[in-house]
């Protein structure tokens, strides 16, 4: 039961007796304002019957709109209506009775009333006004003798605006406020909270120099990463620390608000995001059953997230690994609207019996397919076990959904699908051909999304060149020149949902990445974000391994078609020479048989049949016997 909220009786005299003062001194100011010195005397009889009972009118009508609740301190506009409204309500009030007593009490002239309910409303917001402004300067100069941080914000929007007025306040935040920078020029020269604003982020050098600056915070958000790594790069120049705004306001009860964080690698690698249709997504999966692969790794459970809240009849959860497993669907589980739909699954993809069991017992009607091996070292290693899973798990994944007549398919593919020079590439390519020539067979929307590196998921680059960092050093990078494309889980994976409802039967999506981004200046933002310097930290260069490309290519042959959303480029029917013939069909997929079990007795004709099937640009090329001793010696270099 709601606790009700009762008003105290109890006043400050600090309050009353200020606003007291104010109201005499209004009433007499507004009678010689309004008649000559000369006449004054005959009307203080009057106002000296009147004035016991104005006051009284005031102090009581004040009370009751809640003006004495108010902190001095923290006056603010909403504050100032409440006393406005306060002093006209007693003003009429004043005006009302005087009118009553008229006979007994004499009367006043009316424009007096008027002018006092101006002179008692300024009084009284001004000595509020003036209390605050006393207390921020008082606290200004403390927190000056405590030699806070020299700080300047960058951005003087709503965001800064909140922050300064949250830095003021607070004078156990060790922050010296001395300006703001914003790129928007109409805001230069302009005054926020009584601080200035410098300039905008071109001039950051010359106002670290000049106002010694020791803190520069970030207080825009979604900063586009080119422009967070400039504006970094300047501040580490400079040895400027660097700061970005948290949050404001909590996000969920009892949740600790942090004011400023610190910067981390998502900022750097932020992007604009474009709008999706959510309505299409909902339509992809709302009602349906929906089965998600590998969805315990870092692509699978953001999938289940967002598919989560699509509101599905049923969501799938399989993986073979029971921690990653028992972590998504306990995370999902929180949420009772979607608790009860979800089912996991202990299920290795290579087991044909499991996995024939549980699709034909839950009849999934969508299909995200994101299990793989995916670790190019590994792989390259164990490259059988790779074959095995990759391949033999997706194929034996559209066997099932063939026969079941899933709707849709969707195969989470890789830039290292383009050209492979490794087995994990070429396995994903492989892939990619059993997907379009499943899509071939039933006519049905089974597609692949071919996207780069996704900043942060489990061992993957970040997390390696964090722990190495964090272990004091070195760093260790390839090469100096290599570049890969970043793109952050979350967004890949609504762009992967989208991909989904817009795609054709045997189309590979390519998700556009941006630019690609050198991971020697990824590594050294890292050194500097994680509190070092690159003479602490060294970096190591140890070149290229095995089945690892200097650059990453996304497409295949450049003349991608556009679709509806700007960030998705299309494959018309995952290759211009595929060609729909049940003949070829049939020998492409001999072959991968042929590979797998190969692969699955340790064959090393098996890398050699992969490597054949990865080049393959058309049905007839795959038709050829991969293993061919003409074909051999120029496979296996």
């Amino acid at each position: 039961m709601p606790v009700e909220y009762k008003r105290s009786w109890k006043v400050a005299y600090a309050h009353l007796i200020p606003d007291a003062i104010i109201v005499i001194v209004s009433l007499y100011f507004s009678l010689i304002v309004r008649v000559s010195f000369d006449e004054v005397p005959q009307h203080l009889a009057d106002l000296h019957n009147y004035l016991p009972l104005i006051v009284a009118i005031r102090l009581v009508i004040n009370w009751l709109f809640g003006v004495y609740e108010i902190m001095w301190r923290y006056i603010s506009p909403r504050d100032a209506i409440v006393i406005s409204r306060a002093t006209l309500t007693s003003s009429v009030a004043v005006m009302a009775v005087s009118f009553i007593l008229a006979d007994w009490f004499g009367r006043l002239p009316r424009a007096v009333y008027i002018i006092d309910f101006m002179t008692v409303t300024l009084g009284l917001l001004g000595i509020r006004i003036l209390r605050r402004i006393y207390l921020e300067k008082k606290k200004v100069f403390s927190q000056c003798e405590s030699m806070g941080l020299r700080t300047i914000i960058f951005g003087a929007g709503t965001n800064g605006h909140t922050l300064s007025h949250r830095f003021q306040a607070d004078s156990g935040a060790g922050i010296d406020l001395i300006g703001f920078v914003d790129d928007d020029p109409s805001k230069r020269s302009l005054r926020i909270g009584g601080r200035p604003v410098f300039g905008s982020g071109d001039d950051l050098e010359n106002i670290f120099r000049d106002y010694n600056v020791e803190q520069l915070v970030i207080a825009i958000d979604n900063m586009p990463g080119d422009r967070m790594r400039s504006v970094l790069q300047k501040c580490f120049e400079k040895g400027v620390r660097v700061k970005m705004l948290g949050s404001l306001r909590p996000k969920e009860k009892n949740q600790s608000v942090e004011l400023i964080r610190d910067i981390s690698l998502s900022d750097l690698l932020n992007r604009s995001s474009k709008e999706i249709d959510l309505q299409a997504l909902r339509q992809l999966v709302q009602g349906k059953v929906v089965l998600i692969t590998g969805a315990g790794g870092s692509i699978g459970s953001e999938i289940a997230r967002q598919v989560a809240t699509l509101n599905p009849h049923r969501l799938l959860l399989l993986d073979h690994s029971e921690f990653n497993l028992y972590n998504v669907d306990k995370e999902l589980r929180v949420n009772s609207a979607i608790s009860t739909k979800v089912v996991p699954l202990l299920v290795d993809i290579k087991d044909a019996a499991a996995l024939t069991h549980v699709i034909k017992n839950h009849l999934p009607q969508v299909v995200f397919h994101a299990a793989a091996y995916k670790h190019v070292h590994l792989v390259e290693s164990n490259p059988y076990p790779a074959i095995a899973n990759n391949v033999l798990g997706t194929s034996l994944l559209l066997k099932n959904c063939k026969e079941i007549g899933v709707e849709t398919f969707v195969l989470i593919s890789t830039d290292k699908a383009v050209n492979p020079v490794g087995i994990m590439g070429a396995t994903k390519r492989v892939c990619e051909l059993l997907t379009t020539i499943y899509a071939l067979e039933t006519g049905r929307r089974y597609c692949s999304v071919r996207f780069g590196n996704v900043l942060g998921s489990s061992g993957s680059l970040i997390p390696l060149l964090q722990e190495q960092i964090r272990a004091g050093g070195p760093v260790t990078i390839t090469h100096q020149d290599m570049t890969r494309y970043f793109m952050l889980i979350p967004e890949a994976v609504a762009l992967v949902l989208k991909s989904a409802t817009i795609a054709r039967p045997g189309d590979i999506k390519v998700l556009k990445m941006g630019e690609p981004v050198r991971i020697l200046d990824i590594a050294k933002s890292l050194i500097s974000l994680m509190g070092a310097s690159e003479k602490e930290i060294p970096i190591v260069f140890t070149g290229l391994r095995p089945g690892e490309k200097l650059f990453e290519e996304l497409y295949i042959r450049g003349d991608e078609l556009r679709t509806e959303h700007p960030d998705i480029l299309s494959l018309p029917n995952g290759d211009s020479h595929l060609q729909r013939h049940v003949h070829e069909l049939k020998t492409v997929l001999n072959s991968i048989e042929k590979m797998v079990e190969r692969a699955e007795a340790n064959d090393p004709l098996a890398i050699l049949d992969l490597r054949a099937l990865a080049k393959t640009t058309s049905f007839k090329e795959a038709a050829v016997p991969p293993t061919s001793k003409e074909n051999q010696a120029e496979l296996l270099n």
